[in-house]
């Protein structure tokens, strides 16, 4: 990918956070994306780590479910300084771990929270950030 097309990617991203880790560089920005730079042997790599089209994008709003979940994590975030586990969520809602876990997917595929994810793309535990207002 040329310099230009990357630029035309990422123009009107807001970045959120950048992290130096030993071998490579994550800018993630608000929209959950998180752009990996490293340096190879033929010289320098990035690589998108994308997320689907935002809730604002879509237009759509959480269901009055959706915004129960959302609230638990602002309130648990607030509380405790980290976002929840999925365990968290699961002992909070009282629901099977699978339903919770498809609750955290759902909410991170309609834009309404974003997940750091790591070089792999891995989703990094406790890094759940919510996207809407």
């Amino acid at each position: 990918m040329k310099l230009a097309e990357l630029s035309g990617i990422l123009n009107g991203r807001m970045v959120a956070d950048l992290e130096v880790v030993s071998d490579h560089l994550e800018l993630r920005f608000k929209d959950g994306s998180c752009l990996v730079i490293k340096r190879t042997a033929n010289g320098v790599s990035a690589i998108l780590h994308d997320v689907p089209g935002s809730a604002t994008e879509a237009g759509t709003r959480p269901t009055r479910r959706q915004r129960e979940y959302i609230e638990f994590i602002r309130s648990y975030m607030a509380r405790h300084g980290v976002s929840p586990a999925e365990s968290d969520i699961q002992d909070h809602f009282m629901v099977s771990a699978p339903s919770a876990h498809q609750m955290v997917k759902t909410l991170e595929q309609r834009g309404f929270i974003a997940r750091r994810r790591d070089f792999f793309g891995s989703v990094v535990p406790r890094s759940i950030q919510v996207v809407i207002d």
